[in-house]
């Protein structure tokens, strides 16, 4: 009996062992389980944080263009201010006997207005250009102020010897 009681606790230790194997295989089918899913985050995660830095690089993109754009429409602004001032005693006047309105400085001590003129059109659109006076040519006889912006702005002045010394007669002159 003694020899079937060492052979049943034989069997016992055996078929623990046998179970302490099935255990130690369900544990490492869970912690390759567990690897497989944790790696899939992981992955899911990296895939998260590229989108993040494509994203980031598009709004630095954005935002340098932006502060680029910016700088632009400061020194514009600076521009336009600076060219309002030196043009701020600047008023629509009638010129050349009144054929031509211009914005003109006011007329000095002797009633002149003058040059430069700046073409009226342009001022009205925010911009500063200054007339262009020039003397006919066989093609285009007379003279004429030209504005540099638009050909379509080209003040023709009336018949008569008009230079640019005499043009700025305004309407109070005669």
């Amino acid at each position: 009996m003694l020899n079937e009681i060492q052979l049943a606790i034989a069997s016992i230790t055996g078929a623990k062992t046998i179970a302490e194997g099935f255990v130690a295989e369900r544990d490492t089918l869970k912690l390759a389980e567990l690897a497989t899913t944790l790696n899939a985050r992981l992955i899911e995660a990296q895939a998260s944080a590229l989108n993040v830095q494509r994203a980031q690089a598009l709004l630095n993109e954005e935002l340098a263009r932006l502060k680029k754009e910016n700088a632009e429409l400061a020194d514009r602004l600076k521009r336009v201010e600076r060219t309002g001032q030196e043009y701020a005693d600047y008023k629509l006047t009638a010129i050349a006997r009144g054929h031509c309105v211009v914005y003109a400085a006011r007329p000095d001590e002797t009633g002149m207005c003058k040059p430069p003129y700046l073409c009226a059109t342009c001022l009205q659109e925010g911009k500063h250009s200054a007339l262009n006076f020039e003397d006919g040519t066989l093609n285009i006889p007379g003279k004429r102020f030209v504005c540099p912006v638009s050909a379509a702005h080209t003040l023709k002045l009336p018949r008569g010897g008009w230079t640019l010394q005499n043009v700025g007669q305004t309407l109070k002159d005669g």
